[in-house]
């Protein structure tokens, strides 16, 4: 069984958050930690509560012997990377950046924020 102390190292975390307005409610997702959620009528207190969700996830991690998933530094990334693809794909991107007007990179990133708002969605069980 996780003791609290195992716990509270946990919920300290630099935990990041995608937050929702929705039927008056704000809904709060640790990105992090999929499924893990909760909603409130203000930020302040979804905010307080996504803590004792963080905690009771955490707390199923362990007790179930699991590697619980942690925060991701985000100063160790500097947006570049290495991508290699096919001269068809490469086309393809190259004319919708032209169409859109928009430069090759700017084109990619917003077809990668498309795919990943669908992924997130889809792991979103509250």
């Amino acid at each position: 069984m996780a003791t609290k102390k195992e716990i509270n190292k946990y919920i300290n975390m630099d935990w990041s958050y995608t937050v929702e307005k929705e039927d008056g409610y704000f809904i709060v997702y640790v990105n992090e930690l999929p499924g893990v959620c909760t909603d409130a009528e203000n930020i302040e207190e979804a905010m307080n509560e996504i803590k004792d969700a963080i905690a009771a996830s955490v707390e199923l991690y362990l007790d179930q012997g699991k590697e619980v998933p942690i925060p991701i530094n985000k100063s160790k990334f500097k947006g570049n990377i290495s991508y290699r693809t096919s001269a068809e794909r490469h086309y393809a991107l190259a004319k919708i950046a032209q169409q859109q007007q928009r430069s090759l990179s700017k084109t990619i990133d917003t077809l990668i924020d498309d795919g990943l708002s669908k992924i997130r969605i889809s792991n979103r069980h509250c």
